[in-house]
């Protein structure tokens, strides 16, 4: 963090404003001061339709807290009682007895009982600002319970390390994942001599002003190499989808799984029970631990269809054998489309009148790479080497596996460096490419992300990219700031056959455009 900006923003108006909003004055109205951090975080933690509901939440979370007298112990450290706190809360219906004691209901059933690690990390917008009401000096609110990517955005800009992510499965993990992203913190505010109000304020406000704008709609999508279905509600469909704003994003449900450029069909559910539009994603699935539902992407290019009911559904000769159909749509969030399953859904919008031609199509490569890529090895002798020389460069233009001192001891060690400079350490280079087998789960594609980014930050790399047997990603940032959601190019290997596409990775990377 430049912290002759910070100094800036800290001194300015709008920077005191920021930092007085987080801070917790003895004796001040607690609801009067959370609701004003909810109102200059709305952008992140919800609209203000949904304040109540957070506010709901969040104070019965205090009344349980309470009840169940979870607070930190004389003596104990702050990671034993944040264990011992998530394996004992319990969110019961609360009421107070004749003497203003609270208690709980014992004749209604618990919300959720103890360690129901995935209710409890749902609600983890709402406990982090608690316990940062308690205990400021050793948690951070976390007010981003569905654009978990603007959170990682925001850290990748500040450069604060995003601890590895648990595995989809791993519930109380999710818990962990918490506290390990606090201690993260932390360390960068002890770097940067940050009191916790201004951890926030660098967070939730400062931040904003160093990521990349990605408000606009991005129609340069890969693709689509795969279908989805997702689910919206009675309120979504009333709200958002029957007349969708030009140019508009949403955030849904999706499988993780889910690449940038797929395309996203939508089922709206009961009362009107039908698939009612057609969406691509503009971002790939990403694992959001802060949420009941693993994984969220964001959705543009909405096209609004006839509606076509479940009824119709049930009786067509096809579909009535789908799965999905017959279980009335259940569990619709992140089904797999298959091409067949989109072919017989188009051939009903033609009977309706629909022109199919306005649709996105899956993208049928021509499989000319014959060779079985079995390793990250492979993807380098194979697919990247071949591709580099086709740009122009030749092996003495790359290092591979370039040490390069990180603090004292470290060794990083990137894959591709592309003419390294520097007296003693290589300290910078304009390219840097880093190989993986697989990136198809999110944590994977997230953890092949944050190594090359530290990569280039070390580099002073300009651009970077990230490749696995599927594809190629290319990055460019500016000022340092990259932002992960919105590559500067991402294809398919395949596509790469065609000169159109094969010339504007060349204006990118190719050797005669890097500079050197």
């Amino acid at each position: 963090m430049n912290k002759n900006i910070w100094n800036l923003y800290k001194n300015s108006e709008r920077g005191k404003n920021a930092i007085e909003i987080f801070t917790i004055n003895e004796g001040e109205e607690l609801l009067e001061k959370i609701s004003k951090i909810y109102d200059f975080c709305e952008e992140f933690v919800g609209e203000k339709s949904e304040k109540e509901n957070f506010l709901n939440i969040l104070f019965g979370i205090y009344d349980n807290i309470i009840v169940d007298n979870l607070y930190l112990k004389e003596n104990e450290n702050i990671i034993d009682f944040y264990e011992r706190f998530i394996d004992n809360f319990e969110m019961a219906i609360i009421d107070e007895d004749e003497n203003g004691k609270l208690l709980k209901v014992i004749k209604e059933k618990p919300i959720f009982k103890q360690k129901d690690y995935k209710n409890l990390s749902s609600i983890v917008s709402e406990l982090s600002l608690v316990l940062y009401c308690d205990y400021p000096e050793a948690f951070v609110p976390i007010l981003f319970p569905e654009r978990f990517d603007k959170l990682i955005n925001l850290l990748d800009a500040l450069n604060i390390e995003l601890p590895q992510l648990p595995t989809s499965v791993d519930k109380r993990g999710r818990l962990l994942f918490y506290n390990n992203l606090c201690e993260n913190i932390f360390k960068f505010a002890e770097d940067n001599e940050l009191t916790p109000p201004e951890i926030c304020a660098c967070i939730y406000d400062f931040g904003k002003m160093l990521i990349q704008d990605d408000s606009t709609l991005d129609s340069d999508l890969p693709e689509p190499t795969n279908i989805w279905l997702t689910g919206g509600s009675k309120s979504d469909y009333q709200t958002f989808l029957k007349n969708p704003p030009e140019n508009a994003h949403s955030v849904w449900t999706c499988n993780e799984q889910t690449k940038r450029g797929d395309i996203i069909v939508m089922y709206v559910l009961s009362p009107y029970s039908c698939i009612q539009s057609i969406w691509r994603a503009n971002t790939d699935g990403v694992f959001t631990p802060f949420n009941y539902y693993n994984s969220r992407t964001t959705v543009t290019n909405g096209i609004v269809l006839p509606e076509i009911k479940l009824d119709e559904l049930k009786t067509d000769e096809y579909f009535k054998n789908i799965g999905i159909v017959r279980k009335n749509f259940q569990g619709v969030n992140g089904v797999k489309f298959s091409a067949e399953d989109y072919s017989k859904l188009q051939r009903i919008l033609k009977e309706k009148g629909f022109d199919t031609s306005i649709l996105p199509q899956l993208y049928s490569p021509d499989l000319n790479i014959e060779v079985k890529l079995k390793n990250e090895k492979d993807v380098e002798e194979n697919l990247l080497i071949p591709l580099l020389k086709k740009l122009g460069y030749t092996e003495s233009d790359w290092t591979r596996q370039l040490s390069q001192k990180a603090g004292r001891k470290e060794k990083a060690i990137p894959d591709f460096v592309f003419f390294p400079k520097g007296e003693i350490h290589f300290q910078n280079a304009p390219l840097v490419i880093e190989a993986k087998y697989d990136m198809s789960s999110s944590i994977e594609r997230m953890k092949s992300y944050n190594q090359a980014l530290s990569y280039a930050r070390m580099m002073q790399s300009p651009i970077f990219a990230i490749c696995d047997k599927d594809r190629l990603i290319v990055y460019k940032g500016k000022d340092n700031s990259f932002n992960r959601f919105k590559p500067t190019f991402e294809k398919h290997w395949q596509n790469l056959n065609d000169a159109e596409t094969f010339n504007t990775l060349k204006k990118i990377i190719g050797k005669d455009y890097i500079k050197i």
